[in-house]
């Protein structure tokens, strides 16, 4: 964006001077209202019984450590069976029998790279 320059030949506006105002008169100070005695008699005051505070020292309790949770379990391999993803169609028909009768169960799945395992658990 481009900066515009001033007109050289133009004449800068005078300015004028700015008119006075007039003082504003300040309401006069309203002296405060001379106080008449009271013939009251004040009240006897009870003296107040304080109850005995007993502050207990504040220390703060160690935080509890929280066990360490193993999440791992130590399972026995033997205990379960593992096909491949890639395995005959003949070794799936198999275990189908297997999971029909109550001799296995199916378990999890777990990949190992590209390839994918069924693990099932052995019930009998």
């Amino acid at each position: 964006m481009a900066i515009r320059k001033p007109n050289r030949n133009s004449k800068p506006a005078a300015r004028k001077p700015a008119a006075k105002k007039p003082a504003a008169k300040k309401p006069a100070a309203k002296k405060p209202a001379a106080k008449k005695p009271t013939t009251r008699k004040p009240a006897a005051k009870k003296p107040a019984a304080k109850k005995p505070t007993t502050r207990k020292p504040t220390t703060r309790k160690p935080a509890a450590k929280k066990p360490a949770v193993n999440k791992t379990v130590n399972v026995n391999p033997n205990d379960y069976v593992r096909l491949s993803e890639n395995a005959n169609p003949a070794k799936f028909n198999e275990m189908g029998q297997k999971v029909q009768k109550g001799l296995v169960k199916w378990s999890y799945y777990t990949i190992d790279g590209n390839v994918g395992y069924h693990y099932y658990l052995k019930l009998k």
